[in-house]
């Protein structure tokens, strides 16, 4: 069950647009005190204003997640603020799609920077004072992307894929504590990433708001891997459970259908 108490604080990355923001507005109703973590000032101060007209309390601290040691100062902002951090929602990420034949190492590196090592670097502040109380959450926004890799997603493929090994491997490691890891793959969600609106949001598209709650619910009720839209989800495990030779001929059909 996801409970929290006046001590408690939460953190969320990314939280200036999409799934991160429409998370802090659900975690301001449940009165939780929220670190609001993004690069964005201005953003952030009005994510604040709303967090505390529903109930919560938000604290706007600007970073640039793939810098170690903007996380630092961050992290040490949000310590001497709010205090040691109970959950956190590790939900920033970015967009990449290039077509394998224009892939540069700068375009890995960049999206890698922020997708994977932008949570890694988290870590070396979160888990040490969550493991002194052996208690607390930590949810990484993965993809839906991390089952295959996808055409012109190699990038973005690969660095979700990084980011649901790794924790796939801290859930068993932290079995025997009461830390919990919690992994999620959405796609197809309304958002500044993937240029939709959440008003335009119909059919196999939801909303950031939708997720979040998807999020949230599937959080309360104890799952530790949450994947959305199930349409989309059901064709990616499909494609994952493919032999490499069917998965080639998978795309080789669909490019010529195209």
């Amino acid at each position: 069950m996801f409970t929290t108490t006046p001590n408690d604080v939460v953190l969320v990355t990314g939280a200036s647009s999409g799934i991160g923001r429409a998370l802090c507005l659900k975690l301001a109703k449940l009165k939780c005190r929220i670190a609001l973590i993004a690069r964005r000032e201005k953003e952030l101060v009005s994510l604040a204003q709303e967090v505390e007209s529903l109930g919560g309390f938000g604290l706007p601290v600007v970073c640039d997640i793939a810098d170690p040691e903007s996380v630092a100062r961050a992290y040490t902002i949000v310590k001497n603020e709010l205090g040691d951090v109970t959950a956190a929602f590790l939900n920033a990420g970015i967009g990449s799609a290039v077509i394998g034949q224009n892939a540069q190492s700068a375009e890995t590196v960049r999206v890698m920077s922020v997708n994977y090592f932008g949570m890694v670097y988290w870590l070396d502040h979160l888990l040490p004072s969550m493991q002194k109380t052996n208690k607390g959450l930590i949810v990484t926004i993965s993809s839906l992307a991390s089952y295959r890799g996808l055409p012109a997603s190699g990038s973005y493929s690969a660095s979700k894929a990084a980011v649901t090994t790794l924790f796939e491997s801290y859930q068993i490691d932290f079995l025997a504590t009461n830390i919990r890891f919690v992994n999620v793959s959405p796609y197809f969600v309304a958002s500044e990433m993937s240029g939709v609106a959440d008003d335009d949001a119909r059919g196999i598209w939801s909303s950031s708001g939708k997720a979040a709650s998807e999020i949230i619910n599937g959080i309360e009720n104890g799952k530790t891997y949450i994947a959305f839209p199930w349409v989309f989800r059901f064709f990616m495990y499909f494609l994952r459970i493919l032999p490499v030779s069917l998965y080639r001929l998978f795309w080789r059909l669909a490019k010529r259908g195209g």
